[in-house]
């Protein structure tokens, strides 16, 4: 588990399995907290630059992935 601190809010990076159990470790230690954001996101750890024909390839990836009524998240390390 990380946490940070920046421009008065604080971050909490925890493995997904272990969300409850930092979250309720919070609310036991501070009270009742009013979370402005409450979720598992998934955030890459490394990054993979993208540079040219690639950026464009990608972005059009995205977008016909955008368009599938399935898809509800996109998660990628692509830096550009």
């Amino acid at each position: 588990t990380d946490v940070e601190s920046e421009a008065g809010k604080i971050t909490v990076f925890t493995p997904h399995t272990e969300y409850f159990k930092a979250k309720q470790t919070l609310i036991d230690s501070f009270g009742e907290i009013d979370f402005e954001v409450d979720d598992i996101q998934f955030i890459a750890q490394t990054h993979t630059p993208l540079a040219g024909e690639d950026i464009e390839t990608f972005e059009r990836l995205l977008s016909m992935l955008n368009d599938v009524d399935d898809v509800q998240n996109i998660y990628h390390s692509a830096e550009y």
